[in-house]
């Protein structure tokens, strides 16, 4: 394969993921652990806009591309849902929990659609006896088409569930193949439609760049979803990991690489110009929406618990649980909080972190930002302000720092750019 030329790029490769992930993390220390448990116990005075998580890791099977810690077996199901709950009641039960009200309901994992329909029941009864769900607050489902039966789609609706997330990948039958989900593009299509008639919202990731995977196929798939009217979709390039059915695939030259950053582009601006067209607004990390609430700040605080759950953010504390579902439940029945990873921000991390609201395009107001830290953006950061001003990816308007148009592709590795900078101490 001939070596790709992109001399007219602002960088050389397309970053994938933001700086800050749960995997920068550190194991909990005794310190930290410490100072988190004496956070609980104050009372939150901070009405920022918080989400509650309950995470469900199961699956029916694992896809060929998936490298998440999902747990194909139902044997543990009835005492993994008792543990999390118990897990769950700790933070329920602090004075900070206590005080405060959430927003957003999302039950993540994994499928939780693999629960039975008493299970699903009791986790959102559970969630709304131990938790200050405001009167407005949006409840999301992560599902699977697969095990997203009829009545289970009547039930979540009963239950004033408003959203399900729901893995689509791809319609293309082949390519569907491929990634070893359990059913057809045309009966993903059917769950979809039922879900509409019952008056759920729909948002479905699709996967880009995939082995073999042409313009007009992935052209195809985002018309279907736009002919299936679904509230937004979250449009990911494909990330091969090793160790998992599809890298080993493409490792033998049974499938064709997909190391093809020109092509990622190529199809990402695909999506990016085709929903633009239609309605639909980049927003959040990876996502198109035509909602009007995505297009606000995200959840300030996530507050969360389950194996795998990685997206814990209490003040400046953040954490993820244990990934195995045995080694959590024992952590609970040993009265331990489930902790992998846990860290407290500095203040100089909190300033970079507010910066990152670009890359999940939502725009950095330079006031707030002096409010809270004593200085503007660009005097914190002066070099990379500039830098990415002069390559047209980001531009200060109204008192606002944003992504460009031409920055959007780009906006993971504009996050990083204030991780390369040390900040600075002007006044």
């Amino acid at each position: 394969m001939a070596e790709e030329n992109h001399d007219d790029w602002p960088y050389d490769k397309i970053e994938h993921w933001p700086p800050m992930t749960y995997r920068n993390l550190a194991a909990p220390t005794e310190e930290t652990l410490k100072a988190f448990t004496d956070f609980l116990e104050k009372e939150n005075s901070k009405p920022h806009k918080k989400q509650l998580q309950p995470w469900i890791p199961f699956c029916e099977g694992k896809c060929s591309f998936c490298y998440f810690p999902v747990d194909c077996g139902k044997q543990d199901i009835k005492p993994y849902i008792t543990a999390l709950k118990r897990a769950l009641t700790v933070y329920a039960k602090s004075n900070y929990v206590q005080s405060s009200v959430f927003d957003e309901l999302y039950i993540g994992g994994g499928s939780p659609t693999v629960l039975e329909n008493e299970q699903i029941i009791d986790l959102l009864r559970f969630c709304k006896d131990k938790f200050n769900l405001s009167e407005k607050c949006v409840t999301k489902f992560t599902a699977c088409t697969n095990n997203l039966s009829e009545k289970k789609i009547e039930l979540l609706s009963s239950k004033k569930v408003n959203q399900l997330d729901i893995g689509i990948q791809t319609f293309n039958e082949t390519l569907r193949r491929n990634l070893a989900l359990r059913d057809t593009g045309i009966e993903a299509i059917g769950k979809l439609k039922e879900a509409k008639k019952r008056g759920l919202m729909l948002s479905i990731d699709l996967l880009y760049n995939l082995p073999g995977q042409t313009v007009e196929q992935w052209r195809a798939d985002l018309e279907q979803a736009l002919n299936l009217h679904v509230e937004s979709v979250d449009c990911y390039p494909l990330d091969l990991y090793f160790g998992t059915p599809l890298s080993e695939k493409i490792n033998s030259g049974e499938l064709p690489s997909n190391h093809n950053a020109g092509k990622e582009l190529e199809l990402y601006l695909e999506a990016y110009n085709l929903f633009k067209k239609n309605g639909y607004y980049p927003t959040c990390h990876n996502r198109f929406s035509r909602i009007k609430e995505d297009l606000n700040k995200p959840s300030f605080e996530v507050i969360g618990s389950g194996a795998g759950f990685f997206m814990g953010h209490l003040g400046s504390f953040q954490y993820s649980d244990k990934e195995n579902v045995k080694e959590y439940m024992l952590a609970v029945q040993n009265e331990t909080l489930p902790l992998a990873r846990l860290a407290e921000l500095s203040n100089m991390d909190e300033m970079k972190k507010a910066m990152m609201l670009i890359y999940i395009r939502v725009p950095v107001e330079r006031d707030d930002f002096r409010s809270q830290f004593g200085k503007f953006p660009e005097e914190a950061f002066p070099k990379a302000i500039a830098t990415l001003k002069q390559k047209g990816l980001i531009d200060d308007k109204d008192g606002k720092i944003a992504l460009t148009e031409k920055g959007d592709p780009w906006r993971f590795n504009i996050a990083w750019e204030f991780f390369k900078e040390p900040i600075s101490n002007t006044p």
